[in-house]
């Protein structure tokens, strides 16, 4: 029997003349041509081409500067739209979306799709552990940020207190937004730190505490899997997308583990991200790029800056180099830092760049940026 596209069966003519072993060969050699359903992403992507980030606006003069903003640059597809949850929801059970509700106004006045991220990690409210949740405690490390040094708190990820309340958030999300045919995408978040990434806090002392706490990759993992069906469940029609990072000191095993739950799920709305791209080098052989390089045959995905571009930091590197690696990864949607995305400027850059790059091609980008003295060696 030779098995149709579709799904359906036909029944094979007699190959007469042929010994058992040929007709093996030739049967092979149809299957190893033939995609394997569980190896092709399933549906078209919910999101493609540049997207910004923006943290919600909490104040009239951040609301009307980013209402200005986003009218103005045709270079956007998308604004992923960050929300700390202790912005939104100080009394339990008595969200208020007041903020998110104007926001959203803007989207629709222009029709601006947007990504709804709901952080909480260090953003959980106060409420949560009044009512019990157990916290961990630790200082924020990364130098990159205006309060490194400062006490912070997260919520232990498999609380049950913490898991109750953060649930109930997001079905109150969904409640109201899930059926705008403008939100388009939602973060898988659960189990966070300070961003919406996989990270949770790892220095030394921490990785010993939590250890204490006993096994936590099992359960990191049902949290992951618990929150895949919350927020697949109050947002039924969006994009669930992960944000891959180094979870603690657990192997890549770990995100494919969460990655293959997800996608046996939502195979058609699972999206990966890595939020490491850079335009310093070619990114392969970081662990989140090399993650989605893996799944790109099976699961939507896309990536977000490392940092803003034309910084004189270099941390970032160029838009060329930048789109080299998104066309080598074959990602379909690229999120600009704040600042780059609402320049008409920058993103003008980051658009070109891309585009020249998805019309070449890798190898031949590649070797155009050779030929140009613009390919980089190191980091």
């Amino acid at each position: 029997m030779v098995r149709l596209k579709e799904g359906g069966l036909l029944p094979m003519r007699p190959l007469y003349g042929l010994s058992f072993s040929q007709v093996f060969l030739a049967v092979a050699a149809i299957a190893s041509f033939t995609p394997h359903p569980l190896l092709a992403v399933d549906g078209p992507p919910l999101r493609t081409g540049l997207w910004v980030m923006q943290k919600l606006p909490d104040d009239a003069e951040r609301f009307d500067e980013f209402s200005a903003q986003v009218r103005v640059n045709s270079n956007l597809s998308g604004v992923c739209l960050h929300i700390p949850w202790a912005w939104v929801e100080k009394q339990p059970g008595k969200p208020d979306f007041s903020a998110i509700d104007k926001t959203v106004a803007v989207f629709r006045s222009i029709g601006m799709k947007y990504q709804l991220c709901l952080k909480p990690g260090v953003h959980t409210p106060s409420f949560v552990y009044a009512d019990g949740a157990r916290s961990f405690e630790t200082r924020v490390t990364n130098p990159h940020r205006a309060n490194v040094g400062e006490a912070v708190r997260i919520p232990i990820p498999w609380d049950p207190i913490y898991e109750r309340d953060f649930s109930r958030i997001i079905h109150q999300l969904g409640e109201r937004y899930a059926s705008d045919p403008l939100c388009v995408s939602v973060v898988l978040t659960c189990a966070n730190f300070m961003s919406a990434e996989m990270h949770l806090p790892k220095t030394r002392q921490d990785l010993s505490r939590w250890q204490a706490l006993g096994d936590y990759e099992t359960r990191l993992l049902e949290v992951y899997k618990n929150f895949i069906d919350v927020w697949g469940t109050a947002f039924p029609k969006q994009e669930i997308s992960l944000h891959l990072s180094k979870v603690l000191g657990l192997p890549p095993s770990f995100q494919e583990g969460v990655i293959d739950y997800g996608l046996d799920k939502y195979p058609k709305r699972f999206s990966i991200q890595s939020c490491q791209l850079t335009g310093r080098k070619e990114d392969t052989g970081a662990m989140t790029y090399d993650l989605v390089q893996k799944y790109r045959d099976r699961a939507h995905h896309g990536f977000q800056s490392l940092a803003g571009l034309n910084r004189p930091d270099g941390r970032m590197g160029s838009p060329e180099i930048a789109a080299l690696n998104l066309v080598h990864a074959g990602a379909e949607y690229w999120e600009l830092w704040h600042g780059d995305g609402f320049s008409v400027t920058t993103s003008s850059q980051a658009a070109n760049a891309w585009r020249e790059a998805r019309q070449l091609g890798y190898e031949a980008y590649k070797k155009k940026l050779i030929a140009e003295g613009k390919y980089r060696q190191r980091r």
